[in-house]
């Protein structure tokens, strides 16, 4: 099952971006190291929607890859990853031999992508101990503002501060505490109170489009993907330890461990459950060694009506499964 899950985390991450992006296999590799760094220390690797931006940040044409670890949860060792300087993020930046070029920011804070003319701007956050002042406190954190018109650019200087924010009105004498330790905090109302990072809501995992298409994994076999409709997000057919798997992908992941889905093929209807695996990005998964579900996704219908525990969820599309699903599954699929 740790197999399973690992090859799941790396389906996910595939997932997430768009149908013409493919991760270079480097990336591939460093996010499969950082999983099983997380497992050795006895936690559940968990990456974020948010965990990868796919961006074109040296205008060459070609997609490059930037990699946040503060999105790469590790549900038991929060703090496998991150530190008080932040968090480590990477950049993969296209090269012209076709390849890609790794790029590391160290630690930050903070990162977002702007855009910018003629290059997006990736403003980086960080600790006050890395912003050139070595009097400042670590709470006085700074930015740089980097572009990619080389893929190895020099670090750029510090931002300047934004201006000061004006200061709040004094407080009216009704509210001064006469306490020499000031006064009392008010409770803060439930709905107000921060959330610990394991129980902080999971981002809505974004749809694919209707359809199938077979995508290359680097360092793995093929994955076909499938776009879904209703709660459902995507699909996921591949081979794993020489077996064949279908995952599937919640906009949100349900209540149960469990769920039952029904499939209304004009040759007869299916229903296959689905268990949700620990670790593989909130995805249920559904071995397809037996039974006629993987003959029937990749068979004449054109759509399906599709059921998830009873509720009807619309029509999922199959164009293109038949090719995508025997592209992916004929090399494990027992004869």
């Amino acid at each position: 099952m740790r197999v399973l899950t690992a090859g799941l985390a790396l389906l996910m991450l595939v997932g997430q971006i768009s149908a013409a992006a493919e991760p270079p296999p480097d990336l591939v590799e460093f996010t499969e190291e950082q999983t099983a760094f997380c497992r050795d220390l006895g936690g559940i690797p968990n990456i974020l929607a948010s965990y990868q931006t796919v961006r074109d940040l040296n205008a060459d044409g070609r997609d490059d890859f930037l990699v946040n670890l503060a999105n790469l949860e590790c549900q038991g060792a929060w703090s496998a990853f991150c530190g008080s300087g932040g968090c480590p993020v990477n950049a993969w930046l296209s090269e012209p031999d076709g390849g890609y070029r790794r790029f590391d920011f160290g630690y930050l804070e903070g990162v977002k992508v702007l855009d910018g003319s003629p290059l997006p701007k990736v403003v980086a956050g960080y600790h006050g101990s890395l912003c050139g002042d070595p009097d400042r406190i670590g709470a006085d954190t700074c930015t740089r503002t980097w572009t990619f018109a080389v893929n190895n650019p020099p670090e750029p200087a510090i931002d300047a501060p934004e201006p000061a924010a004006s200061p709040a009105p004094a407080a009216s004498p009704e509210s001064v505490s006469t306490d020499a330790r000031g006064p009392m905090p008010r409770p803060q109302p439930e709905e107000a109170r921060p959330q610990s990072r394991a129980d902080a809501p999971r981002p809505r995992v974004q749809a694919i489009a209707p359809g199938w298409t077979l995508r290359n994994v680097p360092g793995s076999s093929p994955v076909a993907l499938g776009g879904g409709t209703g709660d459902m997000a995507f699909l996921a057919a591949f081979c794993l330890g020489a077996q064949p798997f279908l995952a599937v992908t919640f906009h949100e992941r349900p209540k149960a461990d469990a769920v039952d889905l029904g499939f209304a093929f004009s040759e007869g209807s299916v229903t296959a459950r689905a268990l949700y695996e620990e670790g593989a990005g909130g995805a249920f998964v559904i071995p397809l060694a037996e039974g006629p579900l993987r003959e029937r996704l990749g068979g004449r219908d054109a759509e399906v009506a599709l059921t998830v525990d009873g509720a009807a969820q619309g029509e999922l599309s199959l164009s293109g499964s038949s090719r995508s699903l025997r592209g992916a599954l004929d090399s494990c699929l027992v004869r």
